[in-house]
């Protein structure tokens, strides 16, 4: 072999800005795929990490990351993507004619290093959660309660909550997002201690974002960086949506990655609450009810509905409505592809799963201790 292409082969198996040395970038690849496969014990994943280590890391990353004034998720995005674009671009910049193959085989093998890594943290700080029991179990969750006659009945009972909570809810003011904190936060404590969770996840303060334009095409209301642990929150959501929003994503803050399960956490979250909170957390319930009933109970259960409830559910409709169904498609199967790959089975059919949770483990919420109306 002669020196050129000694020189050549060890630049392609060394060189690399985001890489140090010959070993950890394969070293990084073998454990990102390691973890992902690596059939971990759901118990293990939810006493040693989503309610000790997640929730220490948790408690001291979100009021750090909250302390900031704009969300440091969008600051790390930038700067990963910057950072990628200018390794490809000065890899292949340097590179005489002859070499721009083996500069993309080392931006690309650079690239590959840096997935890795990110994936890594991204399991550390955030992803284990994905792997934690089901919340149903520790609550005595009953299929058998899950009927077609219990849906009817609780769709019912969600309008009679609305009808009854309308005027009070619009009666006070509506918090702002910055103001969710202080307005929610005692009741987002009190459902994780019911939860038994010893160490509650820190309630962060909803910040907007610059991805704002996606999240409004997109029909995105919400999301928790897994990296900074902030809530992201679309400004368009309205005054009435925002408390169960906000409960949603701090259910998400809490560990609980399901969505069914962050969706149930942010409902008893609201119900918790006040009143604005409570309307709130039915006026989220009520359509994912009606939705599995039959045309005829249906039209009963919503010619129940008085007229203040109806127009917010109108005006619900209309702020969705607003999204490109394109990238309402796209984004949602590339969500969907998200959670299969951390092996949420029912991807983004998960979603409509709390009517199960709420209907099978009524029995542990509907108490006085749940401060349901």
């Amino acid at each position: 072999m002669s020196n050129t292409v000694r020189r050549d082969a060890s630049s392609l198996e060394c060189s690399g800005t985001f890489a140090t040395g010959c070993w950890l970038r394969p070293l990084l690849a073998a454990a990102a795929v390691l973890l992902a496969v690596a059939p971990l014990p759901a118990a293990w994943i939810e006493e040693l990490y989503s309610r000790r280590v997640y929730l220490a890391i948790q408690n001291a990353v979100t009021p750090l990351t909250g302390a900031a004034p704009i969300a440091l998720f969008d600051v790390l995005l930038v700067a990963l993507c910057a950072g990628v674009a200018w390794r490809w671009w000065a890899s292949i910049r340097r590179a005489d004619r002859g070499g721009r193959l083996r500069a993309v085989l080392r931006a690309s093998w650079d690239t590959a290093a840096l997935v890795a890594a990110v994936y890594l943290v991204f399991l550390l700080v955030w992803g284990f959660n994905y792997r934690r029991e089901p919340l149903g179990a520790a609550l005595g969750f009953d299929a058998a309660r899950v009927t077609p006659q219990a849906v009817a009945a609780l769709a019912g009972e969600s309008v009679e909550r609305l009808n009854a909570l309308h005027a009070p809810a619009h009666g006070a003011s509506w918090s702002s997002l910055d103001g969710m904190p202080e307005r929610l936060g005692a009741a987002f404590e009190q459902v994780q201690r019911r939860l038994g969770i010893t160490r509650s996840a820190t309630a962060g303060t909803p910040k907007r974002t610059l991805l704002a334009p996606y999240f409004r095409r997109a029909g995105i209301d919400g999301m928790v960086s897994p990296f900074s642990l902030e809530i992201l929150v679309n400004g368009a959501v309205l005054p009435f949506e925002r408390p169960y929003v906000v409960a949603h994503e701090w259910a998400h803050l809490a560990g609980y990655a399901d969505e069914s399960e962050a969706s149930f956490v942010g409902w008893l979250t609201c119900l918790a609450g006040d009143d604005a909170s409570r309307y709130s957390a039915w006026l989220y319930l009520a359509p994912q009810l009606v939705r599995h009933l039959g045309e005829e109970e249906r039209n009963r259960v919503w010619g129940a509905l008085e007229r203040g409830p109806a127009d917010d559910l109108r005006a619900v409709a209309a702020r969705t409505s607003e999204a490109v169904p394109i990238v309402r498609r796209n984004a949602s199967r590339v969500y969907d592809q998200y959670l299969r790959a951390n092996r949420v089975d029912a991807g983004v059919a998960s979603y409509g799963k709390v009517v199960d949770l709420v209907l099978g483990t009524r029995a542990w919420w509907d108490t006085p201790s749940s401060n349901a109306p």
